[in-house]
């Protein structure tokens, strides 16, 4: 653990705070701006499902990859990965500090998108806020997200350019516009579950579902895309050729 808890200190240090803080405050804040006044909306869900519209489907999954590829960022640049794995620590623990940071940023936007819709319900005056709800709804996006994390942690330890991850994750996003409009796809499209994940609380589905998910969902889709993308990267990265 000791070893772990100093490579994930280094990755702290190196992280570039002012650009990352920066990506955290975008994602909901333009989503906010996107949703147009509260005012307008039918109560404070009406509200709530037009920011999480916004955010899930688009802003949380594309920031996923964002956060992967910066936090790669370092090592790819002037052979940073051989100068990194030359020092006397275990490339597992560098892989598994990486994503753990990545995780906890993802987190860290729930929580602004949170305080937002605090502040703008006290505002406006929303009354009876179901905040159980609501903070379970952002609890299931952030674990659906989490697979996707995984994944463009893989390709962004595997590809030199940042684009590239970006790319990825960008083409994937958009087909969940489509995808999760479908009662047949919406479960199993994984760009998709973020904003399925923050509406199922609102869906009065609540007797169907573990935690904010159909069971074979929540098992198949985040937990068996989850194992297998992070240990698929996190094998390729201890047992393959560094690039960098």
């Amino acid at each position: 653990m000791g070893g772990f808890a100093k490579v994930l200190r280094a990755e702290l240090m190196k992280m570039r705070w002012p650009l990352t803080m920066l990506v955290l405050a975008v994602g909901p804040g333009l989503a906010l701006l996107l949703t147009g006044s509260p005012k307008a909306a039918a109560g404070f869900q009406g509200y709530y499902m037009g920011v999480v519209t916004v955010y899930g489907w688009i802003f949380y999954p594309i920031v996923s990859g964002v956060f992967a590829a910066l936090i790669c960022r370092t090592e790819h640049l002037n052979g940073g990965w051989k100068q990194l794995l030359a020092l006397p620590v275990r490339r597992r623990d560098v892989y598994t500090a990486k994503y753990a940071i990545v995780a906890a940023l993802l987190a860290v936007s729930q929580l602004l998108v949170l305080a937002e819709l605090f502040a703008v319900s006290r505002s406006v005056g929303f009354a009876d806020v179901p905040w159980a709800s609501v903070g379970l709804g952002l609890l299931g996006g952030w674990v659906a997200v989490l697979p996707l994390a995984a994944l463009q942690m893989w390709a962004s330890t595997r590809w030199r350019t940042f684009g590239g991850p970006l790319a990825l994750n960008v083409v994937l996003t958009f087909p969940a516009i489509f995808a999760v409009q479908s009662e047949r796809f919406a479960p199993w499209y994984p760009w998709g579950l973020p904003v399925v994940g923050m509406m199922e609380p609102f869906a009065g589905k609540s007797g169907e579902h573990w935690f904010a998910f159909a069971p074979a969902t929540l098992l198949i889709v985040i937990v068996g895309g989850l194992a297998l993308w992070f240990t698929g990267g996190l094998v390729h990265f201890t047992r393959g050729d560094v690039v960098g």
